[in-house]
């Protein structure tokens, strides 16, 4: 029987992460010594209860807790989290004390296992045009769907929600939602399968897919495919939960989530095929390149590269994957041109795996280094220590 990731109840299979835990820059561990190239911090004050381990160079601090299913996360040039509440709610959060917390928006969604709120992105040009697109499940009359709404910030709350992108698929389970801006204005979404499988291979179908948008939820010119499939970047996939881009090369990479095996780590490139569900017949050339197969099922969530900036310089070039299932932080080192080759993988943070209340879903590079990440209550960031 096929399992299947669902974010409000805990999964059931777990499986040990195959890598090494722990490297040359110091890996997991709460004790001394460290790496003989990185300035060594010191012992470190014991991690919060809810923490196993944490890489030796990193200390934690919860920023928001009492949270109901803070999705995904975004931050604005101004510093603030934009947070999408599974439940329909988007907050804003500032990442310094006292944290301040604003109910920026809130709209009616769809509240299957998978559906909801989902994805959120803060304008590239959020400074002069107060922009903020979210992915929501919703049924506003005429049927289920997903929808790109853009709001607009007005007095420091969303306001004039305008649809951007309409009729994308929904189903109970395997929506994806995930959004993100590319460096040339256009955006993508990620769409899952929405519960069947041979959409993702189906012509005309926007599940199982990547789409890409202009601004106004049109499709660029330069996209690999024409009508009907004129907004596909790439498909082949099943539920491409998270999405990240690296910061300077634009390079696009996707976790996807298999049945009982096979998450995969996805190299996402346009015209590409991921093979979900079964293919066969697809020219070799067409199909896209897994940097990584995971053959138990960890259900891969969140992702993102890091520039590198503020943290110690072993730790440049890496991409940090959660790890619903185990209640993990993977940090993989990537090389190469693009940096798409891992040149090693550890575990760099782990939280007790104790029901749902630690399974990280999404995490983010803020502007100031820091890792911030969310799980179903809480909103974490992890930053390079230089003391206890």
């Amino acid at each position: 029987m096929k399992q299947y990731l669902t974010i409000l109840v805990a999964l059931i299979a777990l499986s040990v992460l195959a890598g090494c835990n722990g490297e040359d820059d110091g890996g997991g561990g709460s004790g001394g010594g460290g790496s003989t190239t990185i300035p060594d911090p010191g012992p470190r004050d014991p991690l919060p209860s809810n923490w196993v381990d944490l890489d030796y160079y990193f200390k934690p601090e919860l920023i928001k807790t009492g949270l109901n299913t803070p999705c995904k996360l975004d931050q604005a040039p101004d510093g603030r989290l934009f947070v999408s509440l599974l439940s329909g709610t988007i907050i804003t959060v500032l990442p310094t004390t006292p944290y301040t917390q604003v109910a920026w928006a809130t709209l009616g969604v769809l509240n299957g296992s998978e559906q909801g709120l989902l994805g959120i992105a803060v304008s590239p040009n959020f400074t002069t045009d107060r922009y903020v697109y979210v992915v929501a499940c919703i049924n506003p009359g005429s049927g289920p769907r997903q929808q790109v709404i853009r709001y607009e910030e007005v007095g420091g709350v969303g306001t004039n929600p305008t649809v951007i992108v309409d009729n994308l698929p929904t189903a109970n389970i395997h929506n994806a939602g995930a959004i993100k801006f590319l460096s040339d204005g256009t955006f993508v979404v990620s769409v899952g399968d929405a519960a069947n499988s041979t959409n993702s291979q189906t012509d005309g179908s926007l599940a199982g897919r990547i789409l890409r948008f202009d601004v106004n939820g049109n499709a660029p010119g330069n996209n690999p495919k024409s009508a009907p499939d004129q907004f596909e970047w790439c498909r082949g996939l099943r539920n491409t939960f998270g999405l990240c881009i690296h910061p300077t090369t634009g390079t696009m990479l996707g976790v996807d989530n298999g049945p009982n095996s096979n998450d995969e780590l996805n190299y996402l490139v346009a015209g590409k095929n991921y093979e979900w569900e079964n293919a066969t017949g697809i020219p070799g050339a067409e199909i896209g390149v897994r940097l990584r197969n995971w053959p138990s099922v960890i259900v891969p969530t969140g992702i993102t590269y890091h520039s590198g900036n503020n943290i110690p310089s072993g730790y440049a070039n890496s991409l940090f994957i959660c790890s619903y299932d185990e209640s993990k932080i993977l940090r993989f080192a990537m090389d190469g041109s693009p940096p798409v080759n891992i040149a090693s993988e550890q575990t760099f943070a782990e939280l007790n795996n104790t029901g749902t209340a630690n399974k990280p879903l999404d995490i983010i590079e803020g502007s100031d280094g820091s890792l911030y990440f969310t799980t179903f209550t809480e909103i974490w960031r992890v930053y390079r220590r230089t003391g206890p």
